[in-house]
């Protein structure tokens, strides 16, 4: 399954793709944080009174989430549900996206196609996993509340430490293949 899904992006990887899959990806996160709408993070943090979402910190206890919950009220819980089930489904699979075939892009042309470097542009698609399974743990105990699931919530205090883990290496990645790919294009002076 793996070994299709590597396969699939190195074949399909294309300026045009990454492009396509990069203006979605922007105009979700405008939708999230550049506007007013129901579900936009302005709107959910006026609904917590200055709360910050869960997403966006680097860790937290199931009593910071219902902490959040309980700010948010009925509404704010509302808000914060149909951010996670419309915009942020799709975010993290745009970005993962945008990222995965970007590493294959360089990697493909740095590399035989069975090299074992090319399994690491994998590596945005298990942040992107990651990200939605916080995501979706969240929407459930958001569902739940008043009742506690502290456990889900532990399930996504750990998926975001894992996407916020791998986020980094991915870029720090994606920075030394371009570097790698610059220097191998550049021509070889000849001194005599």
């Amino acid at each position: 399954m793996l070994k299709k899904i590597l396969s699939l992006i190195q074949d399909k990887t294309s300026w045009l793709v990454i492009l396509s899959l990069l203006a979605v990806t922007l105009g979700l996160m405008f939708l999230m944080n550049g506007t007013r709408l129901p579900f936009s993070h302005p709107t959910i943090l006026e609904h917590s009174g200055g709360i910050p979402i869960l997403d966006i910190r680097l860790g937290f206890s199931p009593d910071d989430a219902y902490e959040l919950f309980d700010a948010l009220g009925m509404q704010g819980r509302r808000a914060y549900r149909l951010l996670h089930l419309l915009p942020d489904l799709f975010f993290p699979m745009g970005y993962s996206l945008v990222f995965a075939f970007l590493s294959a892009w360089f990697l493909v042309r740095l590399f035989p196609l069975n090299h074992y470097l090319q399994w690491l542009c994998l590596i945005p698609l298990v942040a992107g996993l990651s990200d939605w399974l916080e995501n979706l743990s969240l929407v459930i105990c958001s569902l739940s509340y008043p009742a506690r699931f502290d456990w889900l919530v532990r399930l996504a205090n750990l998926m975001n430490k894992i996407k916020f883990f791998l986020m980094p290496i991915g870029s720090v990645f994606l920075i030394l293949l371009i570097i790698l790919w610059f220097l191998r294009r550049r021509p070889v002076k000849n001194i005599c």
